[in-house]
């Protein structure tokens, strides 16, 4: 198995959080290639995060779409929303970020499939995101090499907590730019990270990887959690992954740094 980059999210735009310190630290990490988190109600500047991150020899992979109260314009994203109008915003906001992501110079949009939603509801949240999933990606085919990423989601999202739903609908959809991201820590709290991994098999385009305790999601650095990373590595090799190991825990290491456990990650990126 070749190595898989190692990368982890910043943030571009937040008025408390520098685009430079940012960068400082993704160095620290050892990144070479990024997921951007923008506030995207300020929707800042894509050239800048493509040139500066070109500058300290980094790429942007990636970026988070908008979901729930973090918008451009709508006032909720939720793709998976039954109601007319708050799908309507909800498409035209993550269109919008498809084109921020083009411009950064990215390739994977990372999109929620939805918010916390009754289980007697999910027929029709379904329907309603794979037609938000297939304008998203016709909007990508038609102006970027952008591809839309499916988050696998914590307990309590219907359909969206299990990566083998997610898989099935795009499977049907066959839309040849909606891919899968698959996230750690959500798949610790649902069925595991080898089955939710496994269940992404021919699909997964990105990761989101931090830990915890299999009850919270608090997005702790590898290995001060109860995730097995053995078995994540195993369960990436079987699908043949070579993307993409982006770490999603970049307000602990500002915190305290000395909680990043590099060793950990060794055998998952195939450096050791």
């Amino acid at each position: 198995m070749a190595g898989r980059p190692l990368g982890t999210m910043i943030t571009h735009g937040y008025p408390d959080l520098d685009l430079a310190s940012e960068l400082t630290l993704a160095g620290r990490i050892g990144a070479t290639v990024l997921e951007i988190l923008p506030d995207w109600g300020r929707y800042p500047d894509p050239g800048e995060a493509r040139r500066m991150a070109s500058d300290v020899g980094m790429r942007i992979h990636s970026a988070h779409g908008c979901w729930g109260g973090r918008t451009i314009r709508a006032s909720r994203v939720d793709l998976g929303s039954t109601d007319p109008a708050t799908h309507r915003a909800s498409v035209d906001d993550l269109r919008r970020c498809v084109d921020w992501l083009a411009e950064a110079g990215g390739t994977c949009l990372v999109v929620h499939p939805g918010g916390l939603s009754e289980a007697s509801v999910a027929g029709a949240r379904r329907e309603a995101m794979a037609r938000g999933l297939i304008e998203l990606g016709d909007h990508a085919a038609g102006s970027s090499a952008v591809r839309i990423c499916v988050e696998n989601m914590p307990p309590g999202v219907h359909p969206g907590s299990r990566m083998a739903d997610l898989a099935r609908l795009l499977r049907g959809l066959d839309h040849p730019r909606l891919a899968l991201a698959l996230d750690t820590g959500h798949a610790n709290l649902t069925s595991g990270v080898g089955v939710e991994t496994r269940a992404a098999e021919g699909l997964l385009a990105t990761t989101h990887v931090h830990d915890n305790d299999g009850r919270h999601d608090s997005h702790d650095p590898p290995g001060h959690g109860t995730i097995y990373w053995p078995a994540w590595t195993e369960a990436l090799d079987a699908i043949d992954y070579e993307g993409p190991i982006i770490l999603e825990c970049i307000r602990a290491l500002r915190r305290d740094f000395s909680g990043y456990r590099p060793e950990v990650l060794r055998a998952i990126v195939g450096i050791g």
